[in-house]
């Protein structure tokens, strides 16, 4: 292990940083280079106590970076958290990163990212937060983020998302914040949404949704925010949504 102070060059993970540095920093933003201790590149986290220098976290939050996302990252096998968001990136969301099997939090929020959600991001078992809001993100959402038991956020607000809501997702009884606001979801609202009893705010404005209004819902014991404006439900507001929950559907055929 190098001592304190000593410039060595990078290996391992420090290696692939360098290696995915002009992919993901195409303007040259980020100070990664050979030049400074890795201890100084710029929202780089390591293990200090492994005996090899190990990335665990990257936080890149609003650094200007304006190219795509590495596949190569999912090399950095020890990451627990991936925070890219509040940049101009642009492309897919590469589905390599469902191998990053300790990773606790994604944030790619803000974005440009365009293509699909991948299935394979629901691999991610140890994943508390996803968070992919504010894209152009298409297609439908995966069944198989129904995996994902520690999830407590799961955010896809603002995108451009189609398709019915997986009743999977009715799985992640961890949840707090379900929010899938503003896209083209379309069907009606799956039941299973009514397992979720951990479950404080539900935004889903702004879609294509049908049908009626699941009465369960008003039953969960920790919902406070619930927002169905701006869909094409029918029916009448179920008695059983208390006035505890503020922000209720405004229209109804």
């Amino acid at each position: 292990m190098q001592n304190k102070g000593t410039h060595p060059r990078p290996t391992g993970d420090f290696a692939i940083l360098l290696k995915v540095r002009d992919t993901l920093d195409s303007d040259g933003a980020l100070n990664w280079d050979e030049a400074l201790p890795v201890s100084e590149w710029e929202g780089v986290a390591t293990d200090p106590d492994a005996k090899i220098l190990r990335v665990i976290g990257l936080t890149l939050a609003w650094q200007g970076l304006t190219g795509r996302i590495p596949a190569e990252l999912a090399r950095l096998s020890k990451l627990h958290w991936l925070d890219l968001a509040s940049n101009d990136l642009t492309g897919i969301i590469p589905p390599a990163l469902g191998r990053l099997r300790n990773l606790e939090s994604l944030r790619l929020n803000a974005n440009s990212l365009t293509g699909i959600i991948p299935p394979s991001l629901g691999r991610l078992s140890m994943l508390c937060e996803l968070d992919i809001g504010a894209n152009g993100l298409t297609g439908a959402i995966p069944p198989d983020l129904g995996r994902l038991s520690n999830l407590y956020l799961l955010s896809f607000f603002n995108n451009e998302l189609s398709g019915a809501i997986p009743p999977a997702l009715g799985e992640l009884t961890n949840l707090v914040l379900l929010d899938l606001s503003d896209n083209r979801l379309d069907g009606e609202l799956p039941s299973e949404l009514c397992n979720l009893t951990n479950l404080e705010n539900l935004f889903l404005a702004d879609n294509r949704l049908t049908g009626e209004i699941p009465a369960c819902l008003g039953k969960l014991p920790n919902l406070t925010m619930f927002d169905l404006t701006g869909n094409r439900f029918t029916g009448e507001i179920p008695p059983e949504m208390g006035g505890s929950l503020r922000a209720l559907p405004e229209e109804f055929e």
